[in-house]
């Protein structure tokens, strides 16, 4: 299985409470997503996503814990709210689409569609890597995310 590692995980703050879905949700197999429990996380969206704020964007951070516990396609759900909230051509905005990318490869990868997942891992290896030249050799973090490992990795 191929797969992108981000950070390894995102550090717990106070006050964090972390409930996941009963379980995935993976479109076209009959399964349904835990909308309530996922709107409810939307609704906590800042209005816009500041860069230098990841730790109180409980939204963006849950897309992560998302991310984390295999739940893909409600991480990208999550993120979509936080990915509108970046200012337009910003860096944010970049990163959480390459973040969204990145839910989208490993859905397709878990659903076993090979063609579809490496088409958007190499999509998403593109974006990582603008991003890195943007963010410049010093800085190895962004929104939390270790850059070093937003990278592809065999599984």
């Amino acid at each position: 299985m191929t797969a992108l590692q981000a950070t390894s995980p995102l550090p717990t703050l106070p006050g964090d409470v972390v409930a996941l879905p009963a379980r995935p949700h993976h479109p076209g197999t009959g399964s349904i997503a835990d909308m309530a429990l996922l709107e409810e996380v939307k609704q906590a969206c800042p209005e816009m996503t500041d860069p230098g704020k990841w730790r109180e964007n409980r939204t963006y951070r849950y897309g992560w814990s998302l991310f984390e516990a295999g739940f893909y396609w409600e991480a990208h759900e999550v993120w979509e709210p936080v990915w509108l909230a970046c200012r337009p051509n910003s860096l944010e905005k970049s990163f959480l689409r390459a973040a969204i990318q990145l839910t989208n490869a490993c859905l397709k990868d878990a659903m076993g569609k090979t063609n579809a997942a490496r088409r958007l891992f190499d999509e998403v290896d593109g974006l990582v890597s603008e991003l890195k030249t943007a963010l410049g050799a010093e800085n190895k973090s962004y929104m939390g995310v270790d850059m070093t490992r937003f990278a592809r990795r065999e599984s």
